[in-house]
């Protein structure tokens, strides 16, 4: 097969529930079991918090850890966040860093239309997304501590594949006329 041809494998990454995390959904799962066991209107109450609960913590687990969706995917075509609903070509990445002086650890991946990612997002992410906005001026942030790999690896992995995917584009030059993009900005911190 010609290398214009080839793909690069996709650099994944997966949930990794933390301690508080999972915490959470530990309650989540008692209120569950409190409310089977007891009697009168409470009862709903303490389920209906239960299953709240254990659906909005546990689904990403479940699509993450047993149904294999990552949490985040770089290829030569952009970054794709599926549990978000978020694709990005690398056009549409200005910049990619972490966070100075955050702790927890988290990495920014800054888009050129902040509007055009939130109307990409799952509706019940938009306002968490709105608080990064605020608090670390993108959308897009993803912590360590629920990644299965380290910053740096998830930095170099997008760094490599948008600086493959400007490579191909500029020793492959588009047929019939078409225009190159701009992917200058892609992967640089």
């Amino acid at each position: 097969m010609p290398a214009r041809y080839a793909r690069a494998v996709p650099f994944l990454v997966r949930l990794r529930p933390n301690a508080a995390y999972l915490a959470l959904l530990g309650i989540g799962v008692a209120l569950l079991g409190l409310g089977t066991t007891m009697d009168g209107p409470f009862r709903f109450l303490l389920i209906g918090c239960g299953v709240v609960f254990v659906v909005i913590l546990g689904t990403p687990i479940l699509l993450s850890t047993v149904l294999r969706v990552p949490i985040l995917a770089v290829d030569d075509a952009g970054v794709r966040l599926p549990l978000m609903g978020v694709r990005l070509g690398w056009a549409e990445i200005v910049r990619v860093r972490q966070a100075i002086g955050v702790a927890p650890p988290v990495l920014l991946i800054v888009p050129a239309d902040q509007q055009a990612v939130m109307s990409q997002m799952r509706p019940w992410i938009r306002s968490e997304s709105r608080t990064n906005i605020a608090r670390y001026g993108t959308p897009i942030v993803v912590p360590q501590q629920t990644a299965d790999r380290t910053l740096e690896d998830i930095e170099a992995a997008i760094a490599h594949h948008a600086s493959q995917a400007r490579n191909s584009r500029t020793s492959h030059p588009p047929d019939r006329g078409g225009t190159q993009t701009g992917e200058q900005n892609a992967g640089h911190a």
